[in-house]
Order: structure tokens, then C-alpha cells, then sequence
């Protein structure tokens, strides 16, 4: 297994605001030895580490994230909306996230998000000169991506990186796909997995992660049949069962 059996989502975020650097920290905090977070992309070209599209559900301003520059949102509040305890917690860029994730010896889970405004070689060629500027041991990364089109990008550029494709429901072709982008595992929406659908993912050699996941019972479930690691929201629920 590459991963490991939990894995913080967006870096705990029933625990701390999603995606900052003080949810990763979190991570560390609760002993949870991975963590799952998003790289995006400002107008600027600046990478950051932030899940939607938009500003507001996560701040108090409004606006598409390509529209902004570094120094419009550099100074924005992302902890409030969660508690007073993160008021002033700031939007991280990739460079930062990246060096306090290896600071504090986590494993990760980076997520890359392709919306209308950029290409995905946008994306991935500028994600590839950070990861290749910053991190340092490659068996800790593991990639994933709704975009075939991403990983595709990804396997031409970084053969020898790890990938996972992302997919609510596992498609009938995921085995064509996992040899063309060799693929090191499946990651899907645990509602839609069959039993079926784990026993040959599992046979194929291939890790399977399932997201997200925050009922207890319901983790151990897909533990006993077979998934290698959960995606979750509050990662300390579930770490006793671990």
C-alpha cells in the first residue's frame, strides 16, 4: 500500500478549515501519517492550495480564483467561517504547503483541479516545476485527478510518478485506462463501490482509497473488504478502529 489506511481529507476538515496549513498541522497533531489536499490555480499563474473555483464559501470575498492575483487574496481570511480558534488563517501557496507538509514528515495525497479557465497543461506543467523545485521523496506523493486528460499529461511528462485516477463511480473501462496512464491506484465515491468491483481492483495490484468517509461503521466495512485506505474528514473518529 502506497498511502495509508486513513487519510486526512483537505487536511482533517471536520477538525480544522480545510485546505490551510493549520489543518495540516492538525494532521500531525492526531498522528495521521497522510493527507489528502488540492493545488489550484490563480490569474496569476500562483498555485495555491484551495478546493473550489470561487472565493466565497470559504471567505468573506467574492469572485472566480482565476481572477484573482496572489496579493489580492494573499491577505484573506479562510479560518473564520470555522472557528474564532483559525481567525486569521491565510490561503497558502504551493511553495508553502509543500515545505511544511515535509516539514512535518507527512505523506500526500495532492489532488490536482482543472476548472473551465486554465488548460490542463496549465495545470500540470506548472505543478510539475514545483513538485520537481520542492519535493523531495517521490514514494510519499501520490497524484490523483478527475481529468483522464491530467494523469494522461502527467504519464507523458512524470512516467515515473505516482498516479491515481479519481472517479465517483469506477467506470467499466478503469482496467484500459490503468494500463495506458499506469495508474498505481483507484480512488472513488464509496457509495458507489460494489463488493464485486473491490475484489478485482484488488487482484489487479492496484491500491484502492475510497472518499469520503466519516461513518465509523461504515469504514470498517470497506476495511474488511479490502480497501486499502479511507479518505476522511475527521480522521480521529476513525483512528481507533486503525
Amino acid at each position: 500500500m502506497i498511502a495509508s489506511k486513513l487519510i486526512a481529507h483537505r487536511g482533517a476538515a471536520l477538525l480544522a478549515p480545510e485546505n490551510t496549513l493549520g489543518a495540516l498541522s492538525k494532521t500531525k497533531e492526531i498522528g495521521i501519517p497522510w493527507v489528502e489536499i488540492d493545488i489550484n490555480r490563480l490569474g496569476d499563474g500562483t498555485l495555491v492550495m484551495f478546493h473550489d473555483d470561487q472565493l466565497g464559501r470559504l471567505t468573506s470575498a467574492r469572485g472566480r480564483l482565476a481572477d484573482q492575483r496572489w496579493q489580492d487574496v494573499e491577505l484573506l481570511d479562510i479560518g473564520s467561517h470555522f472557528s474564532a480558534e483559525y481567525s486569521g488563517e491565510r490561503m497558502a501557496t504551493i511553495s508553502q504547503t509543500l515545505d511544511h507538509i515535509q516539514t512535518l514528515g507527512l505523506g500526500l495525497n495532492l489532488e490536482i483541479k482543472v476548472y473551465p479557465e486554465f488548460t490542463p497543461e496549465q495545470i500540470v506543467f506548472d505543478t510539475i516545476k514545483a513538485l520537481d523545485k520542492q519535493w523531495i521523496d517521490f514514494s510519499k506523493l501520490l497524484i490523483s485527478s478527475f481529468s483522464t486528460e491530467v494523469l494522461n499529461l502527467l504519464h507523458q511528462w512524470r512516467p515515473d510518478w505516482q498516479c491515481g485516477h479519481l472517479w465517483e463511480r469506477i467506470p467499466a473501462d478503469w482496467p484500459q485506462l490503468a494500463e495506458a496512464l499506469n495508474l498505481v491506484s483507484v480512488h472513488c465515491d464509496h457509495r458507489f463501490l460494489t463488493e464485486a468491483q473491490i475484489q478485482v481492483i484488488r487482484s489487479s495490484g492496484l491500491d484502492l482509497y475510497c472518499y469520503t468517509v466519516n461513518d465509523r461503521s461504515r469504514a470498517q466495512q470497506l476495511w474488511d473488504l479490502g480497501v486499502d485506505g479511507i479518505i476522511t474528514d475527521n480522521p480521529l473518529a476513525l483512528s481507533r478502529m486503525d
